[in-house]
């Protein structure tokens, strides 16, 4: 973190709800990291009785990934630049945001723009070591829970779809996050039954 600024990098509902102040977003990447939906969220996207998923970070090299089929690639999403004087405050509110098992970490990010370049930065990650982790599923058993969840910030499905909507906008690839995309609006099919 450099004096002027602080840098954090929002992967799952930051990509697209932020929600704090900042001073710029840009499209960034991170490497040796993997996005899953494999972390609970009974204060979001879902309720005690009925916890949602949402996604967490792993590093690659985790041996709950040996069995994954994606290759491996950067983890896309955007950065936020907070100003010096707001860092305390916003950090604050994404700490309370993110209290579901989520821990900070320092990190490095690579910035878009010509040319790209590194900054280091903050990531909230969810560690298997959390209550609230779920672990590996199949993509059709991770949609299946995903259609029905529903929390205080509204319906498990809009995230999965916020998501994919705002990496295609970005042009970045993740093929889980598209698995379970697909897969959700598989069993969302399922549910509305035939038409016609």
């Amino acid at each position: 973190m450099s004096d002027a600024s602080l840098w954090i990098f929002g992967y799952g509902s930051l990509v697209w709800r932020p929600a704090f102040a900042h001073r710029r977003a840009v499209p960034a990447s991170i490497e040796g990291w993997a996005r899953r939906f494999w972390q609970g969220s009974t204060d979001h996207r879902g309720l005690p009785d009925r916890p949602g998923r949402v996604v967490t970070l792993l590093p690659r090299a985790h041996p709950m990934l040996s069995r994954c089929p994606h290759p491996p690639e950067p983890c896309w999403g955007t950065a936020y630049e907070v100003e010096a004087a707001a860092a305390d405050a916003v950090l604050a509110g994404l700490d309370h945001r993110e209290r579901g098992g989520y821990a900070r970490l320092e990190i490095e990010i690579r910035l878009t723009g010509h040319p790209p370049r590194t900054v280091p930065g903050l990531v909230y990650v969810a560690t298997p070591e959390n209550p609230e982790f779920l672990g590996p599923a199949s993509p059709e058993a991770i949609a299946r829970q995903i259609a029905t969840a529903r929390g205080p910030s509204g319906a498990n499905p809009e995230y999965v779809f916020e998501l994919a909507r705002s990496l295609r906008a970005m042009a970045a690839p993740d093929g889980h996050v598209f698995e379970v995309e697909a897969a959700l609006l598989r069993v969302l099919g399922e549910a509305d039954g035939p038409r016609g």
